[in-house]
């Protein structure tokens, strides 16, 4: 118990640590850029104060209209010239923002006002976050079949070769990598072509942000109200966030099975013991089952992979007899 007490203290520390420097690094980074915005505010602000002021407004009057502008622009209503924003209560646009909640992605550009609106959102959470992450695991089950034919195509091909932790560590670089074409790099290119506004890099940014579940909200698809067919796009734009999400749910489980990415592991375990063996623990002693021998099935006498031409390992012999196990051990490479 003390060494995991440990452990976790380590690691809130580390994270204590870590939270600071990423808050240096957004202050030295973003910091003179809003600078530059707010200079150029006050210089517009300045330059219409003056106007208003010549046509007869008052102080008071001028910060009502800003304030109120403000208002305005912050709940997604806004005019210039002859176009004026899209309302944010379309079906298409309700569609995508229902997909935020249920997906916990919660861009948070659009959000019920109204009291009803806030408690059937409480609701309609509670009962469809715990169908959705359902969903969510189980298209994320079916990935992991290809993802297990990969794993074996990499054992028979490269099993000579590399160890099997090499192994694990080449089937999640080529996962990522397939994740990436599919998750983030087609979806930027798309999103580029259809956003007018968007670069590439604002692009990959959304799809992250969007995929990790942080959902900052200062992107949004379909925010032109001159785009045609937006209540599609929005629709199609779900479908991607719920698929994109099994994704990255796929990546997360080929990390996990790496034993050294496994941390949760490192947090609640103790040094050199299994995850719920703990000799401190009576009652886990009293339900432990006692040891179980199985034979190891074979197919035509021999391993079922290939032997790492490093992992010479002479069998062990049976209760002092100079008869070896009718096979060779790959140093634990079975699978």
């Amino acid at each position: 118990m003390r060494e995991t007490n440990a452990r976790l203290a380590i690691g809130f520390v580390v994270i204590f640590f870590y939270l600071l420097i990423g808050a240096i690094v957004f202050v030295r980074i973003e910091a003179p850029a809003e600078q530059i915005l707010f200079d150029e505010y006050k210089i517009m602000r300045y330059e219409w104060e003056a106007k208003l002021f010549s046509a007869g407004f008052s102080a008071d009057q001028v910060d009502q209209l800003f304030a109120n502008i403000r208002f305005a622009a912050e709940n997604g209503v806004w005019q210039e010239a002859n176009v004026t924003s899209d309302n944010n209560w379309t079906f298409g646009s309700a569609f995508f923002f229902a997909g935020a909640l249920l997906t916990t992605v919660g861009y948070g550009h659009a959000s019920p006002h109204t009291s009803h609106g806030k408690l059937f959102a409480i609701v309609y959470c509670v009962v469809g976050i715990p169908m959705t992450l359902a969903l969510l695991s189980a298209l994320a089950q079916r990935l992991r079949y290809p993802s297990a034919w990969l794993r074996k195509q990499l054992n028979v091909h490269l099993g000579s070769m590399f160890h099997a932790i090499h192994l694990q560590w080449i089937h999640l670089l080529v996962v990522c990598l397939l994740l990436f074409i599919f998750a983030f790099l087609i979806p930027s290119l798309i999103f580029v072509s259809i956003e007018p506004d968007w670069t590439f890099i604002d692009a990959i940014y959304f799809c992250f942000i969007s995929l990790s579940t942080i959902g900052l909200g200062d992107y949004q698809p379909g925010d032109d109200p001159k785009m045609a067919f937006r209540g599609f796009y929005k629709f199609f734009v779900t479908v991607y966030l719920i698929l994109g999400l099994s994704c990255m749910m796929l990546f997360l489980a080929t990390l996990y099975d790496i034993p050294q990415c496994n941390l949760t592991k490192f947090f609640v375990t103790k040094s050199g013991l299994p995850e719920d063996d703990d000799p401190d623990d009576d009652d886990n002693i009293a339900q432990r089952p006692p040891a179980e021998f199985r034979p190891i099935p074979m197919q035509n006498g021999g391993p079922k992979y290939t032997r790492y031409n490093g992992d010479d390992f002479t069998s062990p012999q049976i209760n002092g007899s100079t008869n070896h196990l009718p096979f060779s051990a790959t140093n634990g490479y079975y699978q």
